[in-house]
């Protein structure tokens, strides 16, 4: 029996620590492009498009040969529309489309997928959702059958809702126990406050309670829209199979009003605010500094992320024990820094940290620095390019973030047109040792006094 493959995932942190740009795939076959597409060092596969009347971008990369085929559904809808108080309500309602749909039951669904060969994987972030397909090539029908039961006409179940709810209350109360979720959620909560990103992406156990079958009716309403997603299929079919079988599948999707995240952002820290979950009998004491990050659509992002990248080497060369996390989203996503040190030991570690980020905002990084970090961001891109599977989640972020079809002509001079000017300007934008929000889980007796002394202190008992 094949692995079957239909958790649905919360990938809250699908960009962290990415420092690598997405790529988009040329219009134009190689060869038969501009000099610059030409002259590029990536080379990407052709993806012939289409559209339906409803909305739907079709997106296909015919690859021959392969013996199976791949559906991709991305709808551009994802946590951030979470309702206030119901976290956890985009995961949700995406975990209920394995639950049945069209006629299905869910066990209808498991045996089909089991019995067609098939791997059914959906996935939740801040941004959207994610459905993918993948099976034989003779059972391309049957993956766009599957697609029409699961996502135009999913059933939200009364029974199987509440048996996933408690499934899922499981899970987060498992990971809310773990100390450094819990700090990097009291973090976020501090830097963000009431916007959607101060809340976990699969919410809590209240939250999750408190969502009932209308919610998700609701909200499968609004965003699962066939004007809010492109299908990108790839592998042993033709791009005219692909038009017929979704006009056929997928035609009948409603379309509608697609709503932008237009949330307001938190106002900027002016100080530092540190909260101290207080721990008495922690033998380690753990820190999370936080800060808002780039938007993936920022003009400065490249510099940002080249900003990061940089400040990571600085504290590796520092001996420092900290990783940073980027996470860049429709919205100006978090910038994290954690580390762990004894008790005695944090509050040095957190002030070399913050000396760092001063350095960089009063001096701009060396040339060697920049060309250093060029090169890791240039092997990043090239190592995301090495898969199918990534090609085609590359391809489907520069249509979810709008960055321009020939953004791979410019990409290469893009990034190598960024000077330690551009670099030290993000650093000072976005890494601002004087106004980012500070968890830390220890003894309270060991580190408040020394916590003082970068800014305002609220215990956590």
């Amino acid at each position: 029996m094949l692995k079957r493959m239909f958790a649905a995932v919360a990938c809250g942190a699908l960009y962290s620590c990415c420092l690598a740009s997405l790529l988009c795939a040329a219009e134009k076959p190689v060869g038969q492009g501009s000099q610059a597409a030409q002259s590029s060092p990536f080379v990407l596969p052709i993806a012939k498009r289409d559209s339906l009347l409803n909305g739907l971008q079709l997106i296909v990369m015919e690859q021959p040969d392969t013996g199976k085929v791949t559906a991709h559904l991305r709808i551009n809808s994802g946590g951030v529309f979470d309702l206030a108080g119901k976290g956890g309500l985009a995961d949700l309602t995406a975990g209920m489309l394995l639950r049945g749909g069209g006629g299905l039951s869910a066990k209808n669904v498991s045996d089909m997928v089991d019995q067609l060969g098939l791997a059914v994987r959906v996935t939740v972030n801040w941004d959207a959702t994610d459905v993918v397909i993948s099976g034989p090539k003779n059972e391309a029908e049957s993956i766009f059958v599957l697609l029409n039961h699961l996502v135009i006409m999913p059933a939200f179940d009364q029974k199987e809702l509440e048996a996933l709810k408690a499934q899922r209350i499981i899970a987060v109360n498992a990971e809310a126990a773990d100390d450094n979720e819990s700090l990097r959620r009291k973090a976020l909560e501090g830097l963000y406050g009431s916007h959607p990103y101060g809340r976990p992406l699969t919410g809590t156990a209240e939250t999750l309670q408190q969502i009932g079958r209308t919610d998700l009716l609701n909200f499968y309403s609004r965003f699962y829209l066939a004007n809010n997603a492109q299908l990108l299929v790839q592998g042993e079919i033709t791009a005219d199979q692909v038009t017929r079988l979704a006009r056929q599948r997928l035609g009948t999707w409603k379309k509608g009003d697609v709503a932008p995240p237009n949330f307001r952002q938190t106002d900027r820290l002016t100080s530092n605010r540190i909260l101290l979950i207080d721990r008495t009998d922690a033998a380690n004491s753990r820190a999370v500094l936080a800060l808002t990050g780039v938007s993936r659509r920022a003009p400065d992002y490249f510099a940002a992320m080249m900003a990061a990248d940089i400040f990571n080497q600085l504290l590796t060369q520092a001996n420092l024990g900290a990783t940073v996390r980027v996470e860049p989203r429709v919205l100006a996503g978090p910038l994290l820094i954690e580390l762990s040190a004894p008790p005695e030991k944090l509050m040095e570690e957190v002030r070399n940290i913050t000396s760092l980020m001063a350095r960089l905002q009063t001096q701009p990084p060396a040339l060697e620095q920049v060309e250093a970090a060029k090169a890791r961001l240039f092997a990043s891109m090239g190592e995301r390019l090495r898969t199918n599977e990534s090609i085609a989640e590359v391809i489907l972020d520069i249509e979810s973030y709008g960055l321009g079809r020939d953004y791979v002509l410019h990409y290469a001079e893009r990034v190598n047109a960024l000077t330690p000017a551009d670099i030290q300007a993000a650093a000072r934008e976005y890494m601002r040792p004087e106004a980012m929000v500070i968890a830390i889980l220890g003894s309270a007796a060991k580190v408040e006094a020394d916590a003082r002394k970068l800014g305002k202190v609220t215990i956590v008992r």
